[in-house]
């Protein structure tokens, strides 16, 4: 497919899950404008520093949350509740978010942990504590910074496989230009560095769960 300027156009670049989700990260990197301390964006996003608290006036893993996970979610097509008490299994331990309206045609538990940019190992390393804890039903686990995604399926008293991942770094790099150089920043090209975020769509995992599980 061909653009009106000669530029070769992929179906993915009209997806309205990616335009959703550019809205998104454009408006988490916004908000750090809002907030009076757009020059921490780029330390998080280009120099791996982790948000600091005191510099945005709130928890960092709660103003990720707030900002950039729950939109990001909704834009996926997920029904979430955060801190979901409903889950005894894992010695006291309780996931960030449950997911409400997955379908896997039978009892399943569809969890994620959230951590903020730049520690994304870490939510990864929960989810394999989780994982690895309770293994008597079906499981779907979401890891994420916000910047990384990765979803993993586990059919029970089986190990577990990942069944979609992404990486947003390319273009979450871009965001700082909104306020450094405005006249610089290119949403399409954002857009497009995105890649196939559609995979992380809430009809496609529930696909790819139930052929697994």
């Amino acid at each position: 497919m061909t653009s009106n300027d000669g530029t070769a156009t992929r179906i993915t670049d009209h997806s309205g899950t990616a335009e959703q989700l550019l809205r998104v990260l454009e408006n988490f990197a916004d908000e750090f404008l809002r907030r009076g301390v757009p020059v921490h964006l780029n330390q998080v996003i280009n120099e791996g520093q982790n948000i600091n608290g005191k510099k945005i006036g709130q928890e960092p893993e709660r103003f990720v949350e707030e900002h950039l996970i729950w939109p990001s979610l909704e834009a996926f097509g997920y029904e979430y509740w955060p801190q979901p008490y409903y889950y005894p299994r894992w010695d006291r331990l309780t996931p960030d978010f449950g997911v409400q309206n997955f379908e896997c045609g039978f009892d399943c538990t569809v969890f994620g942990e959230v951590k903020v940019p730049n520690n994304f190992d870490e939510a990864k390393r929960n989810i394999y504590q989780y994982l690895n804890s309770d293994r008597d039903e079906p499981a779907i686990a979401f890891a994420t910074d916000g910047v990384k995604w990765r979803i993993f399926a586990r059919p029970a008293k089986e190990q577990y496989e990942t069944i979609a991942s992404v990486d947003l770094s390319d273009a979450f790099a871009l965001l700082p230009l909104r306020y450094k150089e405005q006249e610089s920043y290119d949403a399409f090209q954002t857009r497009q560095l995105m890649g196939d975020v559609d995979m992380l769509r809430k009809i496609v995992i529930e696909t790819k769960a139930n052929q697994l599980l």
